[in-house]
């Protein structure tokens, strides 16, 4: 409870006046490729998309390398979001220099990007073009840190983990060096299942919550409200 009430003081606390952001979307998630990068169909185009403010930790092992450590950022982001319905938010520049779309991702009211870091599955990124969420990223970070939640709580991560400078930050591994095509992303052979209707605009009226299939319905709240972050429900 705690933990939640500290979620939800700090989503209040944003700031949301001085960044301009566009929403995208419904997006049909067809594969996983990595801890920080999916492939969607969007409109019925394939898009490599890669989510804004988070990394991968990387982690410099003498003799396992990073692959075990990237293998379980990349299952737990598959969990979140394979075969799922995702709305994203984009801002300026939204695409990087290989083409794909750089975005914060939800699912319904579950914000991707930040439950990946708070789970300890990501670390924050500092971005000089991309600052909404820096602090609150961080703030995450430092708690999944503090409380050894997922890859934080592996000795060997805390030994070996390796602070990726700016220049590292979102371009590490060929699969980043080419945008989504016919032959990169996709692995169902059936169409996207039936797109629900887009909502109409926050705040106009008439705006409703739309079912998403898989996954809990989304509110009328605009991401641009401020991160909103639900741990997922233990079993």
């Amino acid at each position: 409870m705690r933990s939640a009430a500290l979620l939800v003081a700090m989503v209040l606390g944003v700031a949301t006046p001085a960044f301009a952001q566009r929403q995208l979307g419904p997006a049909y998630v067809t594969r996983v490729a990595t801890g920080d990068l999916v492939y969607a169909e969007i409109a019925g185009r394939l898009e490599a998309v890669r989510y804004l403010g988070v990394n991968v930790p990387l982690v410099a092992h003498p003799t396992r390398g990073s692959q075990p450590y990237a293998d379980a950022a990349h299952e737990m982001n598959r969990r979140l979001v394979e075969g799922k319905w995702i709305r994203l938010v984009l801002e300026e520049p939204s695409r990087d220099r290989s083409g794909r779309l750089q975005a914060y991702v939800w699912v319904g009211d579950l914000f991707v990007n930040a439950a990946l870091i708070h789970l300890g599955y990501g670390e924050a990124s500092a971005s000089p073009l991309h600052r909404r969420y820096t602090g609150y990223f961080r703030s995450l970070e430092a708690g999944a840190r503090r409380e050894h939640r997922g890859l934080w709580r592996y000795a060997d991560v805390l030994a070996y983990y390796r602070a990726r400078g700016p220049e590292e930050a979102g371009d590490a591994g060929d699969y980043r060096e080419r945008a989504a095509d016919a032959s990169g992303g996709r692995v169902f052979s059936a169409p996207a299942p039936f797109i629900p209707l887009t909502p109409a605009p926050v705040g106009s009226p008439g705006a409703t919550s739309v079912g998403i299939p898989g996954g809990p319905s989304p509110t009328t709240r605009a991401p641009a409200a401020g991160p909103m972050y639900a741990p997922p429900a233990r079993r």
